[in-house]
């Protein structure tokens, strides 16, 4: 008799390892996809309708009322913090931060996509959803006058992205709790602060809140999906994937 070796075959569960991997990651993608797509359908029948904007511009006149010295104060420098030129100062300093202290480009690289990408995406849908601004005609005692469509809110969004991409890359041990306070007051202070100074409308910011928040989940799927992929190029190494926690060797 001849001993014969046992053929060894896939269990039905390994087998379906990589498939439900697979549509995880198609879920992370396709969901927050869709409801940005749906964000922008939202855009344009709100930018349509004269009885939303009516809604906004009563909102807009009644907090115009609540005015104080403080929150003129407050306001002016949140829509400082949250402008362009600062948005883009506060991510390169923390991306080099992150860079220097962790000795890898992953982390800084996670940060810097999810920080920036739905900030820049938000201009695109701004400019599908053509939605014009406040005007300060209807608004005698508005703070500020700005350029540019309305639907969503630039300040919004980045508030947003930067707190979650905040909380995804850093949000463990001893940040996690101020970082979860952070991500939830910036983008409601920045909401609040752009509806204030008159520049926004209320829908503007509301519907801001979700879609920042769908575009980061959306950057953070693909970072998931290709993350393996550029792992293995060496400036980049361990930790483009907001998951990895892991230290780098030289500090084990």
């Amino acid at each position: 008799m001849t001993a014969t070796t046992p053929r060894r075959t896939s269990t039905p569960q390994a087998a379906a390892g990589p498939h439900r991997e697979g549509a995880a990651t198609a879920r992370a993608i396709v969901l927050p996809l869709t409801v940005i797509l749906l964000v922008i359908l939202a855009g344009l029948a709100i930018a349509a309708s004269p009885a939303v904007t009516a809604w906004d511009l009563g909102v807009i006149r009644a907090i115009e009322g609540a005015r104080t010295p403080f929150l003129d104060a407050v306001t002016l420098t949140d829509s400082v913090l949250f402008s362009p030129v600062a948005a883009l100062t506060i991510v390169g300093l923390i991306s080099a931060a992150t860079w220097i202290a962790r000795r890898r480009l992953g982390p800084a690289l996670a940060f810097a996509a999810l920080a920036l990408l739905p900030w820049l995406g938000s201009t695109v849908v701004k400019d599908i959803v053509r939605r014009p601004r406040p005007l300060s005609a209807d608004l005698p005692h508005h703070v500020l006058t700005d350029t540019g469509f309305s639907f969503p809110s630039g300040h919004t969004s980045f508030a947003v992205a930067l707190a979650l991409a905040l909380l995804i890359v850093f949000g463990h041990g001893r940040l996690r709790r101020p970082l979860i306070a952070f991500a939830i007051l910036a983008p409601l202070v920045t909401a609040f602060s752009r509806v204030y100074l008159g520049v926004h409308n209320p829908t503007d910011v509301l519907v801001s809140l979700v879609y920042a928040t769908a575009a980061v989940l959306l950057v953070l799927g693909v970072l998931r999906a290709i993350a393996p992929a550029l792992e293995r190029f060496p400036l980049i190494g361990p930790g483009l994937d907001p998951r990895d926690r892991r230290e780098p060797r030289s500090a084990r």
